[in-house]
């Protein structure tokens, strides 16, 4: 993997607070900041599909999901 080098401008307390951050943790600061982009390019790859998303929620959730569905069956097949 190719680094390439990115300039942050930050308060100075924030990068003081980053450093005892990764300093107490055994880290760099650049490791913390990889760790971070990795944990959100896992997250944006699993996260759900925005059609799934707008159904979500449309059942109830006290139905039985499965007593229904075979309940439509019955009825279908009769």
């Amino acid at each position: 993997m190719d680094n390439a080098i990115l300039t942050v401008q930050l308060a100075t307390q924030d990068i003081e607070f980053i450093e005892q951050y990764a300093k107490h943790r055994g880290a760099t600061v650049s490791e913390l900041i990889k760790d971070y982009i990795q944990s959100l390019q896992v997250s944006q790859e699993s996260s759900l599909h925005p059609d799934i998303q707008k159904i979500t929620g449309i059942v109830p959730l006290d139905i039985d999901a499965k007593a229904a569905y075979y309940q439509r069956l019955l009825k279908k097949h009769q």
